[in-house]
């Protein structure tokens, strides 16, 4: 997929900088500019897959969930069948989860 072209995303910026750098002695620039614009615009949920930026994001105040917690929101709410095969494809690409992960996210979606 073209995420440039998917239609429900846009590119944004962070206005403060500053938030960034700071967050930048903790965590990884993607996930520092994630932090920094959900707290500039008030964000209802961000999407964190690295456990220190969970907890920094938390630290925050902000609700947080990850990309499995968006596959278990989409099964939930019919817009994929099954979760299995994106957890399959996620790891052929070098997405690191544990199978006990796995196991509690397909047993939450009724799969096992």
């Amino acid at each position: 997929m073209d995420i440039e072209n998917a239609g429900f995303l846009k590119r944004a910026s962070v206005g403060n900088q500053r938030v960034v750098k700071f967050l930048l002695e903790m965590i990884d620039h993607g996930e520092a500019e994630t932090i920094a614009f959900a707290i500039e615009n008030d964000v209802d949920l961000v999407v964190l897959d690295d456990k220190d930026a969970r907890k920094v994001a938390r630290g925050f105040g902000l609700r947080v969930t990850g990309t499995l917690g968006l596959l278990l929101l989409a099964r939930r709410k019919g817009l994929i069948d099954a979760i299995e095969p994106y957890i399959e494809e996620l790891r052929k690409n070098g997405f690191r989860i544990s199978d006990e992960v796995v196991r509690k996210i397909l047993e939450s979606a009724g799969e096992l």
